[in-house]
């Protein structure tokens, strides 16, 4: 028996028992604990997070379908993820000000970038809002925990008498609904398009950060870039993307 046919074989006994679930994927749920408090306030607790994590676990555990194409790992962290950032929206720990901040820098990028015809740079970004690249750098900082995008956030799929988001998919039996699939696929080939559409530094980061999983403290070193430099060009990747996905259009 070879190690992917004794691991399917183990899922029944793991996902029925919340002792060996918790002990097998509790570093998942660190490590994803650990990202989200990077781009969190200091008023919220590690540990707080990580609870919320265990609650996502036990929950993905029972929806999980062993019958369809998708690996419990994978399936799970958008569970464990997700409950996190459920947990963290109840605080509404978000000011109106940041807000209001990253949506007149999404202004002022597309504004640059039709001028331009490319990405737009910080310097002219600044100069666009009339800032010194000083206090742009600093208002960057101020709205990094915008680097936290809740799932609701993200566009809706149109059923047939309702609407889902993207856990809501994930959960379901994509025999049933290829309206969905396509609406998902919609959505992934805009995001592909505002990946591509990247500043190279931007791109670069994102490559290193989230598909590496380097930390913000490795990704400086390989850049050449103080820890801060890099969290305010991540704060500023993060607001270009959310503006060309049009998740603060409303």
């Amino acid at each position: 028996m070879n190690a992917v046919q004794e691991y399917v074989q183990q899922q029944p006994s793991i996902l029925n028992n919340p002792e060996l679930l918790l002990k097998e994927y509790l570093p998942l749920i660190r490590f994803h604990a650990d990202q989200l408090m990077r781009r969190t306030p200091d008023s919220i607790e590690l540990d707080d997070l990580i609870d919320a994590g265990v609650l996502g676990l036990l929950d993905g555990a029972s929806r999980f379908d062993s019958e369809r194409e998708v690996q419990f790992k994978t399936f799970v962290s958008y569970r464990v993820r997700g409950s996190m950032i459920d947990y963290l929206r109840t605080f509404d720990w978000m000011p109106r000000g940041l807000r209001d901040t990253s949506k007149a820098f999404q202004q002022a990028m597309m504004a640059v970038e039709q001028q331009q015809g490319r990405p737009a740079e910080e310097a002219e970004i600044a100069a666009y809002l009339e800032i010194s690249l000083d206090e742009y750098r600093q208002r960057l900082d101020h709205v990094r925990t915008m680097s936290v995008i809740h799932f609701e956030d993200l566009p809706a799929v149109m059923g047939e008498d309702d609407e889902m988001n993207v856990l809501d998919i994930l959960e379901g039996d994509p025999d049933l609904m290829p309206e969905r699939q396509f609406a998902v696929k919609n959505f992934v080939k805009r995001l592909a398009a505002g990946i591509d559409a990247l500043p190279e530094r931007e791109a670069v980061l994102l490559t290193l950060y989230y598909y590496e999983e380097l930390t913000m403290k490795e990704v400086a070193l390989v850049l050449g870039l103080t820890e801060s430099r890099v969290s305010q060009i991540h704060s500023q990747m993060v607001i270009r993307l959310r503006g060309i996905l049009e998740l603060d259009a409303a």
